[in-house]
């Protein structure tokens, strides 16, 4: 299981996990992936973290302390939400 600590506080550094349910790669899962954002660059890491159900996944992040932002409209309908 990837390490799902919070990257050392930097002021030009952001990572946040997204949830997906049953994305094409994990049919049928609940998929968490940890995307870095820093000064003009942005993306996906290979942390990926997976889950039978939404609860279980949550469970395994551990997401004490983070801001649970719901999906945008114009999101992919695999996207659930982002913690941030």
């Amino acid at each position: 299981m990837p390490d799902t600590t919070p990257l050392p506080l930097q002021p030009d550094v952001v990572d946040m996990w997204t949830v997906y349910e049953n994305p094409a790669d994990y049919p049928g899962e609940f998929v968490a992936r940890r995307w870095v954002v820093t000064m003009g660059r942005y993306g996906p890491t290979t942390d990926v973290v997976r889950g039978a159900t939404l609860e279980q996944l949550q469970d395994k992040l551990n997401c004490l302390g983070r801001s649970w932002l719901p999906r945008m409209n114009d999101d992919e309908p695999q996207v659930l939400g982002t913690w941030l």
